[in-house]
């Protein structure tokens, strides 16, 4: 069987080389998921946090305070999680809407896309896309948050 490489698997073995390891990972099966996104599609969605601000990774670095779950995308398993997620996080964070998106998008995620973490009982978990998944193709958003 062929062994997939992970989309960011530079900065993964970059990660595993200091100390980190990744989490266990499962087939998704087709999982539903529901994302965060920007209504902007000028804006980049489905980016990882260390990918979208890499001196995040290079300062967590400098703490010993780095993980792989930064590149890796937040997903959850139904609207209802992910908004009362985002309702919570907008208590604590005025501006969520201009760092993390303003909009909910849904897609399915198959095996041949990547690997997923266990679902928290919040119904959070991380996905890490394979090479050449574009979740661009596949989300569509369903609402405004």
């Amino acid at each position: 069987m062929e062994t997939k490489s992970f989309k960011y698997q530079k900065q993964i073995d970059v990660l595993t080389s200091l100390g980190c390891q990744l989490p266990v990972l499962y087939a998704p099966n087709n999982t539903p998921a529901c994302r965060f996104v920007f209504s902007d599609m000028s804006r980049q969605n489905h980016v990882p946090q260390y990918m979208s601000n890499p001196k995040r990774m290079l300062q967590d670095i400098s703490k010993n305070k780095m993980t792989t779950s930064l590149l890796a995308l937040s997903c959850f398993d139904n609207e209802l999680h992910a908004g009362t997620f985002y309702s919570n996080l907008k208590k604590s964070f005025r501006n969520i809407s201009s760092t993390i998106g303003d909009s909910l998008s849904r897609g399915v995620l198959s095996n041949e896309m990547g690997m997923k973490t266990a679902t928290s009982p919040n119904g959070h978990f991380d996905f890490y896309e394979f090479e050449g998944c574009d979740l661009n193709q596949s989300f569509q958003i369903i609402k405004d948050l």
